[in-house]
């Protein structure tokens, strides 16, 4: 029975003494997001960002043109992106990424004769990079620049779009 009695005694007075350790600290996982540059100029451009730890991140991002100020000869855009960040804080400050871009464009094919205009739609595989600051409040600012270039049309030796690029000033929140 004494031993009984010490077992419990030492099993409680561990649990207590590794709850007072440790430290919970609550994480913030989602970031919805737009790209206010793009924005200015007539293109739709939102994204979101799922933290997986405090050194990466996964995401999407949609575009689609809804004015003719530029024109932009983008039907849509939707692109998936993997970040890798290295600043102290938790994801947060300079990023490199890899992305892959489905892409949507109305290009100009040269044939034999001339051109003509054709509807195409390609993937194309990029790296960026970029910055990112995050508020204590939960502001997110990001400014980021890369390209990638477009694998799969058969007309890429006769196109524009052979090369996409992948820029922003993106504004949103943390929670």
């Amino acid at each position: 029975m004494k031993k009984l009695c010490i077992a419990i005694v030492l099993f409680f007075s561990m649990n207590a003494i590794a709850q007072t350790e440790s430290t919970f600290t609550y994480t913030e996982f989602h970031e919805p997001k737009i790209n206010i540059a793009y924005l200015i100029l007539g293109n739709f451009d939102v994204s979101y960002e799922y933290l997986i730890n405090e050194e990466t991140g996964v995401g999407v991002n949609l575009m689609i043109p809804f004015d003719d100020y530029v024109e932009w000869n983008i039907n849509s855009n939707f692109t998936g992106y993997f970040r890798f960040y290295f600043g102290e804080n938790y994801a947060d400050g300079f990023f490199g990424e890899i992305f892959a871009n489905l892409n949507s464009v109305e290009d100009s094919i040269e044939i034999e004769g001339g051109s003509r205009d054709e509807d195409i739609t390609d993937l194309a595989l990029g790296l960026s990079g970029g910055y990112k600051l995050v508020s204590q409040s939960g502001i997110v600012l990001e400014v980021f620049l890369g390209g990638g270039r477009n694998l799969f049309s058969e007309y890429n030796s006769q196109r524009n779009f052979d090369f996409v690029l992948r820029t922003g000033l993106n504004i949103g929140y943390r929670f």
